[in-house]
C-alpha cells in the first residue's frame, strides 16, 4: 500500500496531524508575491496584519507545471498518489491537477494518480483530508480510499460567519451599498459550501455574539457525534477558544480542534471569520455530493 495523500494549502487544518503532503499556493499581498504552505514565506499572522493595514490580497490557482513537479517527486520513487483537491466550484485547480495527472500517466504507466474534487475549501476540505488520512492509517487501499472520500463529501458539514463585509465587497460578492448597510447594522453573513462546491449565503444575523451562537446551534442540530469538531478562525483565536468551550460544555465528549484559516481563503473572507466543521449525522439531503474520482478521463 505505497501511496501518498496530497492536498493543497486551501485545506485549513493542523498539518502536523496529517499523513498528507500539502502543495503551497501563491498569494499576492499588496505588491508582493508570497507563498503560503509548508516552507512558504507567508505566515497567517503577517497576512491578517497586512489586511488590517489596508493591503489588498489576491490568490491564483496551482499551475500544471507545479502539479507535474510535486506529483513526479513521488512517482519517481514508485509511490502512487491520491490528490484531494480544492473545490472545482471555486477554482480551476482541480482541472489543472487532472491535466497534469493525464500527462504523467503517459510517462509513468505503472503508477496510479487519482484526483478527487472535494468540492470543499478551508476547514471543510481540511476535515475531509484528516478523515482520509485516518482511513489510510487503518489500512484502506488507494482506490477504496478515493471512492470513500468522493462518497463522503456530503457528510462533512460546515458553516462560517464573515465579520468584515468590506472584504466581501472588494471581492465583488456583495455591493458597496449592502456592505455599508450591513456594517452599520452589525449584520453578520452566514455562509456554507453547497453541493456544487460554491459559497452560498444561508443566513444573516445581527450581532457577532448571536452569529457565533448560531454556529453552535448548527453543530447541535446536525452532528453525528463522531469527532472531532474543527473550528477555524481568521486571526480571532479568542472567539475560536470561546466557541470550543461552548461545544465542550454542551457536548462533554466532543474532541475539538482549532486551526487558523489561511491566506488563500482569508483573502476572500477577511479577518474575524469563524467557522465550524464536523461529521454530519447523514449526507446532505440534496444528493449532489457523490462525485467519482478521476482515473483516466478528464471531464
Amino acid at each position: 500500500m505505497c501511496y501518498q495523500i496530497i492536498t493543497d494549502a486551501t485545506a485549513d487544518m493542523d498539518w502536523a496531524l496529517w499523513d498528507a503532503a500539502v502543495i503551497p499556493m501563491e498569494v499576492m499581498v499588496g505588491r508582493q508575491l508570497r507563498r503560503y504552505g509548508p516552507e512558504g514565506d507567508l505566515s497567517v499572522e503577517n497576512f491578517y496584519d497586512a489586511l488590517r493595514r489596508g493591503e489588498r490580497a489576491s490568490t491564483s490557482q496551482i499551475t500544471i507545471d507545479t502539479y507535474n513537479c510535486v506529483f513526479e517527486e513521488y512517482l519517481r520513487k514508485g509511490t502512487d498518489i491520491l490528490y484531494l483537491s480544492f473545490s472545482s466550484g471555486m477554482s480551476g485547480t482541480f482541472q489543472s491537477a487532472c491535466i497534469s495527472a493525464a500527462e504523467l500517466r503517459m510517462r509513468y504507466p505503472k503508477r496510479k494518480i487519482l484526483c478527487v474534487d472535494t468540492r470543499s475549501a478551508s476547514i471543510k476540505e481540511g476535515f475531509l483530508v484528516y478523515k482520509a488520512a485516518r482511513r489510510k492509517a487503518e489500512g484502506m487501499g488507494l482506490e477504496a480510499l478515493a471512492d470513500w472520500a468522493a462518497g463522503q463529501i456530503g457528510r462533512v458539514r460546515c458553516r462560517f460567519l464573515v465579520d468584515d463585509l468590506n472584504t466581501l465587497k472588494r471581492g465583488g460578492r456583495i455591493s458597496p451599498a449592502t456592505a455599508l448597510m450591513g456594517t452599520t447594522l452589525q449584520i453578520k453573513p452566514l455562509l456554507t459550501i453547497n453541493g456544487n462546491g460554491r459559497l452560498e449565503l444561508v443566513g444573516k444575523i445581527r450581532g457577532r455574539r448571536r452569529a457565533i451562537d448560531s454556529l453552535l446551534d448548527y453543530y447541535a442540530r446536525n452532528s453525528g457525534q463522531e469527532g472531532p469538531v474543527l473550528i477555524g478562525h481568521g486571526d480571532c483565536r479568542p472567539d475560536a477558544d470561546g466557541l470550543a468551550q461552548q461545544v465542550k460544555a454542551r457536548f462533554p465528549g466532543a474532541r475539538v480542534l482549532i486551526a487558523p484559516v489561511g491566506p488563500v481563503i482569508g483573502a476572500h473572507t477577511g479577518p474575524g471569520m469563524l467557522s465550524i466543521a464536523f461529521w454530519g449525522a447523514e449526507q446532505e439531503p440534496d444528493g449532489k455530493w457523490a462525485h467519482p474520482w478521476h482515473a483516466d478521463a478528464i471531464e
